[in-house]
């Protein structure tokens, strides 16, 4: 008799296709074939599902505040600074599309100012930091981050950026793809300085200045591939030494400006890049300086404008880049503004509403089954030396855990959030943000910390800190479901656990010691084995085709891909050792062994636009759905039992081909 639920439908099969040649298909076809993707989205699977999900519980809690906000004035039922009046007031802001598109273009009006007044190359420099002070990084980017080789201290990081395109390769490819995108954002720019109000000449001229500056920077880029190496981005300077490299950029009165105060030493992520910054910044006419911010301010403000401005943004960032059909729904758009700028205040009444005790104390009992499993790893490795095995554990054992949400919340003091003033407000809570920034440079580095909100359906791990970190939305079903079969929660959630766990031994995270430092604790030989295990993985995943003329980048995608791996063999091993503690028994037809591959593989099943999957490919350090599934399980000698692949199938790999490495 079939079960219930046991955390799988068997309907999501498509038996056409059998599981030795595509178990991707085989798990997640029926359910491919069953759905749609919904118009306003660009890809639809198990995590937009859930995000969208997440939203509708966000939605019913701000349905409830909004209901005690007197309509047009400022929230009287909540104490002013309390997370219901600025989440209350931010979203009905936010909401305001009629006082939005009486306003146009005006609230650019003082940045637009300060722009205008440029005389100088001193006001120039002065404008860029004002820029900084808010979000908007252009023609480089920065950071406050920890020092990678002494990760109890802040320093501020400068780093490449500049551009509106997702990558370098989007200006300097011809290949179909990158053109296609070149040639609409080309029509972009046109559009979004129109609406502005510049005249059609003007227009046309700042088009050519904007390709002309964005693809000098371009050039100058690091490849991505190399943005994601720990090694090439750590370029410690003193401010001496950066003054003598860059002396075109008054770094002092810059820093001073951005409110880092007096300090002695940065990191330069791309030196190169910041040297070919510094000569375009004297080089470039002024007047032309001010075209490009100019179109920078408008661009990355047009979401904050009428509805003219978000039509167009969309236009471009959601059909051409990601092939959307249709524009989110409006409560949709205002609650993303909410989360992007209040994501605390937002995520301490979601985890009251939606995260019971009772799962964190679940979700604890699995992370240890992992952490048991990877030492058990750890010691059977046949290929690292046993003083490197020490150490490895001692990272291991010494790897912080968070789960659910953070012990303390931000509270956003002194931020003034009104129910009339949209725009001001994002400024506002921007400005907040960066002086939070700022004053960790003179601070103790937070370990208590999350980079993520309660609410945001994903993990993370973080080589410094050497922590994993599970927010409260992603332990939801199907990645976590208490009455779910175990199987199914072991090849679910227990995967993203292993997952984040690998992350910390990936090829990038492999170079950070336990106390969060980038120093070589492997030995000569380890090293070697270990890279050549890793290219054995960067081969195979070159090979996978992500969609027409676009391959998957077997080197962007390689810590994403180590980790996929290694979580899905540790959450494997993890369920063995659960299954010794229950009785073994068959559910619709399949063993506890072949029900965690199809609990791995419903984790992962996704349909996505060509748009989307194509700019994935070119841009993103994750893998194309379909092959985290098949690439990781090919490498597999239990997928093999469970599913008795053999040779001629074709998921089956000679021996001496497979990857495996954790």
């Amino acid at each position: 008799m079939a079960k219930q639920h046991w955390g799988f439908n068997v309907n999501s099969i498509d038996t056409g296709v059998r599981p030795q040649d595509d178990f991707y298909s085989y798990a997640n076809g029926g359910w491919l074939k069953a759905n749609t993707i919904p118009l306003d989205e660009s890809r639809w699977g198990t995590f937009t599902m859930l995000r969208v999900k997440t939203e509708h519980q966000l939605k019913e809690i701000l349905s409830d505040i909004l209901k005690n906000l007197p309509a047009g004035k400022v929230g009287k039922a909540y104490t002013k600074g309390s997370p219901e009046q600025l989440i209350g007031d931010f979203y009905r802001s936010a909401a305001d599309m009629k006082k939005r598109n009486a306003l146009g273009s005006r609230p650019l009006a003082p940045w637009l100012k300060e722009i205008h007044a440029i005389k100088t190359q001193k006001d120039l420099q002065r404008v860029i930091g004002l820029f900084h002070s808010v979000g908007i990084v252009v023609p480089w980017d920065f950071c406050i981050d920890q020092d990678s080789k002494n990760s109890g201290r802040y320093l501020l990081h400068l780093m490449q950026d500049g551009i509106g395109l997702p990558e370098r390769e989007y200006y300097l490819s011809d290949a179909p793809e990158q053109k296609r995108v070149r040639e609409a954002y080309i029509q972009h720019i046109e559009r979004i300085l129109t609406l502005s109000g510049m005249k059609k000449p003007d227009v046309v001229n700042a088009v050519s200045v904007v390709m002309k500056i964005e693809t000098m920077l371009a050039r100058a880029s690091m490849k991505k591939e190399d943005t994601r190496d720990a090694e090439k981005v750590y370029h410690k300077r003193t401010v001496s030494q950066l003054k003598k490299e860059v002396p075109e950029i008054a770094w002092e009165p810059y820093f001073m400006r951005m409110g880092a105060g007096r300090i002695h030493e940065v990191i330069v992520a791309q030196p190169e890049f910041l040297k070919v910054v510094g000569k375009m910044l004297t080089t470039i006419p002024l007047s032309e300086w001010q075209v490009y911010l100019e179109w920078h301010i408008t661009n990355s403000c047009s979401s904050l404008l009428s509805d003219a401005f978000g039509r167009a943004a969309f236009d471009f960032y959601g059909k051409v880049l990601t092939g959307s059909g249709k524009r989110r729904a409006p409560w949709r758009r205002a609650l993303g503004s909410v989360n992007g700028n209040l994501g605390e205040a937002l995520g301490k009444l979601y985890v009251q509403h939606h995260f019971p005790q009772g799962a964190k104390r679940r979700m604890e009992l699995l992370v240890a089954d992992l952490f048991a499993a990877y030492e058990k790893r750890i010691k059977a490795l046949d290929w690292m030396l046993p003083s490197t095995k020490k150490k490895a554990l001692q990272k291991l054992r010494a790897m912080n855990k968070k789960i659910g949400y953070p012990t303390k919340f931000e509270n956003y003091r002194g931020v003034t959030i009104r129910p009339d003033d949209f725009f001001g407000n994002t400024f506002r809570a921007q400005a907040y943000e960066h002086k939070k920034a700022m004053r960790r440079l003179h601070k103790p580095v937070d370990k208590k910390e999350w980079l993520m909100t309660p609410q945001t359906v994903n993990a993370y791990c973080h080589f410094n800190l050497n922590e994993i970190v599970f927010p409260a939305a992603i332990l939801q079903a199907p990645f976590f479901d208490k009455d779910a079969d175990d199987a199914v929660n072991y090849g679910a959630i227990g995967a993203v656990i292993g997952h984040e766990i690998t992350h910390g031994f990936d090829d990038q995270g492999c170079k950070f010691d336990g106390r969060g430092n980038m120093s070589p604790w492997w030995s000569k030989k380890d090293a070697e084995r270990f890279g050549t295990k890793a290219k054995v993985v960067v081969k195979q995943f070159n090979e996978y085709v992500a969609a027409p003329g676009v391959h998957v980048n077997g080197q962007l995608t390689l810590g994403e891909n180590i980790a996929d791996l290694g979580g899905a063999s540790i959450a494997f091993d993890a369920y063995l050792e659960r299954l010794k503690k229950t009785d073994r028994e068959d559910i619709d037809g399949f063993t506890p062994e072949q029900r965690f591959f199809l609990g791995f593989a419903q984790a992962e099943r996704e349909l996505a636009r060509p748009e989307f999957t194509k700019m994935q490919a070119l841009t993103d350090p994750h893998s194309v759905a379909y092959t985290r599934v098949n690439g990781p399980l090919s490498n597999l000698e239990s997928f093999y039992k469970a599913f008795d692949v053999k040779k001629g199938d074709t998921l089956y790999r000679e021996p001496n081909k497979r990857a495996k490495i954790w």
